[in-house]
Protein backbone atom coordinates (compact mmCIF):
# COMPACT_ATOMS: atom_id res chain seq x y z
CA UNK A 1 0.00 0.00 0.00
CA UNK A 2 2.84 2.42 0.73
CA UNK A 3 4.17 1.98 -2.83
CA UNK A 4 0.82 3.12 -4.17
CA UNK A 5 0.94 6.27 -2.03
CA UNK A 6 4.47 7.04 -3.22
CA UNK A 7 3.40 6.74 -6.85
CA UNK A 8 0.33 8.87 -6.15
CA UNK A 9 2.41 11.61 -4.49
CA UNK A 10 4.94 11.59 -7.33
CA UNK A 11 2.10 12.04 -9.82
CA UNK A 12 0.62 14.91 -7.80
CA UNK A 13 4.05 16.56 -7.54
CA UNK A 14 4.53 16.23 -11.31
CA UNK A 15 1.14 17.79 -12.07
CA UNK A 16 1.66 20.65 -9.63
CA UNK A 17 5.16 21.29 -10.95
CA UNK A 18 3.81 21.53 -14.49
CA UNK A 19 0.87 23.75 -13.46
CA UNK A 20 2.71 26.30 -11.31
CA UNK A 21 4.43 28.17 -14.20
CA UNK A 22 1.09 28.44 -15.97
CA UNK A 23 -0.62 29.82 -12.90
CA UNK A 24 2.16 32.30 -12.12
CA UNK A 25 2.02 33.80 -15.66
CA UNK A 26 -1.67 34.67 -15.47
CA UNK A 27 -0.95 38.27 -14.47
CA UNK A 28 1.65 38.67 -17.23
CA UNK A 29 -0.95 37.84 -19.88
CA UNK A 30 -3.18 40.72 -18.74
CA UNK A 31 -0.37 43.22 -19.27
CA UNK A 32 0.77 42.24 -22.73
CA UNK A 33 3.77 44.09 -24.14
CA UNK A 34 3.04 46.80 -26.71
CA UNK A 35 2.85 45.78 -30.33
CA UNK A 36 6.07 45.95 -32.31
CA UNK A 37 6.56 48.60 -34.95
CA UNK A 38 5.89 47.45 -38.44
CA UNK A 39 9.21 46.90 -40.17
CA UNK A 40 8.06 46.04 -43.66
CA UNK A 41 7.10 48.95 -45.87
CA UNK A 42 4.63 48.80 -48.67
CA UNK A 43 6.69 49.91 -51.68
CA UNK A 44 3.52 50.51 -53.71
CA UNK A 45 2.44 53.41 -51.48
CA UNK A 46 5.77 55.24 -51.64
CA UNK A 47 6.05 58.12 -54.16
Amino acid sequence: MSTGWIIFLVCIAFVLGAALPLISNRDARRHAPPARKETLRDWRKQP
